[in-house]
Formats: structure tokens, sequence, C-alpha cells
């Protein structure tokens, strides 16, 4: 019987169709005779396709175009595989390899294991649908553009590009050799059922830490160097998470507040109140809250680029690269500057100009709609 694994390999991609094998009776007698997958004589029937020196010429409907015997160059295999993968068998198997560049064999005693050799064959005329990449755990937190991924993108879309069949598969050997991050020794599997592929590949001895510094921005080298980093960033998220909620809301509505942490809490000697014959005890706490409001600030830009036709034809040209590429169109030179940090230095500027001692009216003003609960507001803007 023939070779199991690659009967049902084939069988899966076929989807419950046949292979046809045209031109060679007694080839397609031996194949039946080993079973294991169907095989018959009518292209039309086939899902893959075995053409033999025999075949006389026929179109996708299976009507044969020529008698047997036709002359090979009157035969055109690949018209009459209609996009099936297919091998040929014949003779002049180089000339006919180098012509359709397919796998070809040449005639011969067709036993057991010359025939699982053939199936082999045509399986590797089968497309390969995916080409997937395993990595570390670890190394799939690094976003895309880091070295260690990158160069690895680079390299798997340069190989890839060569990759069509499943023949081609080898093509990924040596896929990381001479990497700077990733070690050359790689696995390559496959799932021709699925027609599927995976690269295992492991990362360099010694990059983990490299990996962490081009992250983190800072240098880190060792252990030591790696908790002090991560005691920092605790201390940063813990910091950042009292204020992301009020962040985001100013982002989204304008105005966000930071409500006072248990931590921030100062609390006052107790007081003792008398009213009338009643005795009590006033308690009193403060803390900061924080308030952050979102302001739009506006910015603007007007060189005056020249006289006459000549201003006239570089606004035109930067009015219509606006509507293709934008950035483009902000990232041109004017004067020895961009367009973009002409209209950055003056929203810093604008920014900047709110005097201190306004800065301190505005808290003021907040404190006391704060503490005494009243919302009314007259501003004069001078």
């Amino acid at each position: 019987m023939l070779d199991s694994d690659i009967c049902a390999g084939l069988a899966a991609r076929l989807n419950g169709k046949a292979v046809a094998v045209c031109g060679d009776g007694e080839l397609l007698a031996a194949l039946k005779a080993e079973g294991g997958l169907d095989f018959c004589d009518d292209l039309s029937k086939g899902g893959a396709v075995i053409f033999a020196a025999g075949y006389g010429g026929a179109n996708a409907e299976g009507d044969v175009s020529g008698g047997e015997g036709a002359a090979a160059g009157d035969i055109n295999y690949a018209e009459a595989a209609a996009g099936r993968p297919f091998i040929i068998v014949a003779p002049n198997a180089e000339e006919l390899k180098n012509t359709y560049g397919c796998e070809c064999l040449r005639p011969q005693t067709w036993d057991r294991s010359a025939l699982n050799m053939l199936l082999r064959a045509l399986s590797g005329e089968f497309a390969v649908r995916t080409v997937g990449v395993d990595i570390p755990e670890w190394m799939g937190f690094l976003p895309a553009e880091s070295s260690a991924i990158s160069e690895l993108i680079s390299r798997v879309r340069e190989r890839c590009a060569n990759i069509k069949k499943f023949k081609d598969i080898s093509a990924l050997d040596g896929l990381c050799a001479g990497a700077e991050y990733w070690s050359p020794a790689i696995e390559v599997e496959y799932d021709f059922a699925t027609g599927g592929a995976k690269i295992k590949c492991a990362a360099q001895d010694g990059i983990f830490f490299s990996m962490l510094s081009e992250i983190a921005g800072d240098k880190i080298e060792g252990e030591y160097s790696l908790m002090r980093y991560v005691r920092s960033a605790a201390e940063a998220k813990n910091s950042f998470e009292k204020v992301r909620d009020a962040l985001n809301c100013a982002r989204v509505n304008g105005y966000g507040i930071v409500s006072p942490a248990e931590d921030d809490l100062i609390y006052e000697q107790p007081e003792v109140v008398k009213q009338g014959n009643s005795v009590g005890i006033r308690l009193r706490a403060s803390a900061p809250s924080y308030h952050i409001i979102r302001v739009d600030v506006a910015g603007e830009v007007s060189p005056i680029m020249g006289e006459g036709a000549q201003s006239q034809s570089l606004v035109t040209g930067m009015m219509k690269g606006f509507e293709t590429d934008p950035e483009a169109t902000w990232n041109t030179d004017v004067f020895g500057r961009s367009l973009k940090s002409m209209v950055k230095e003056g929203l810093a500027a604008k920014v900047n100009s709110i005097q201190d001692d306004t800065k301190n009216k505005l808290k003021k003003a907040i404190t006391r709609m704060t503490n005494e609960g009243k919302g009314g507001v007259i501003c004069i803007i001078l």
C-alpha cells in the first residue's frame, strides 16, 4: 500500500477529488493496485494531474484534442492542468522541467517505492497557503519595530517571496544564518493538509537584557540594573494610576479631577465645640486634589513665499499635495524651517504665555468653588 501520510495529505488537499493520471495506463493500474487514494484517467475529475508521455492533449473538461502519441510540442501541460497541481512523466523530463517549472520524472519501473516518490513529487506542487513564525514567548511583547523583530520580519519576507509551492520550503533553510539576534538553528514544520508552514526561531544567547534596554530606553545589563529599573517603573506606574482616569476624562470631556488619595490626607488637631449645653468635637482634614483642564490651543503660520506667478504656483502645488500627502506638506521647507516646526513653536509660545500670577488666581478660584460649593463664576479677561 502507498505511504499513508502522503495519501492522507493529498486526500485532504484534493477535497474528495481524485488524482488524474493521463497518458499511461500501466502507471494508473499500478497506482490503483497499491490503493490508499483515488485515481482516475478522466482529466475533468482530477484535483491534481500526473501527465505521462502518452498523453495526447485534453482540455479541462477532459475532451481529448489530439490522438494517442500526439507530439509533445503540440501540448501545453499548464493549460491542460488549468491551475491544478501537476507533474510530468516523460523521457525528456529535464527539458519539460525547464519549460513548466514543475517536477518532471523519467519513466521507470513503477514499484511501491517509485510510486511513493511520484506522489511525493506531486505533493510538492501544491501551494503553500501560510507561513507562520514561532518565537520565544517573551519576545511576543516586543514591538514590530524593535531591532530583533524587524530583523526577523525582513528575513522572512525575503525568503517567502520565493516560496509558492511546498517543494520551495527548502528556501527557508539558513533563514537566520548570520543574524544578529537569532540563533542560526531553526525548525521548519509544515502541515500539508492545511497548506501551512511554521518556522520555530530561537533568540541568540544574551540578547534578553539588550532587548530590555532597547524598550526601556535605559541601560540594563544584569539583575541589579533590572531590579532598579523595575522599581522605578513600578513607582511611575503607581503615580500614573492616580491621574489616568482624570487624564482620560479631560481628553474626552475637557475636565478631569484626581480625587485625594488616603495617603495624601493631612489630619488637624481635633477641636472641642460647645453649642449651648451640648459639647461636640470637630475633626478637620485636608488633602490636595488635582484638576486637569484640556485647553485647545490654536496656531497658524502664513509665510509669504514670493511674488506673482511664482508664489501662486508654489501655493497651488502645496494645496494639491495636501490632498494626497498632508504630512509631506507640513514638512515643506520654507526659509530653512518646516511649516510643522513653525506651528509647533507658535503653539508652545501660547501655552507658556499665561503668567504665574494668573495661574495663582485660577487656582484660588477653583479652590473656593470646591470648598464652598459655589459654582457661580464671572470671568473678565483683560
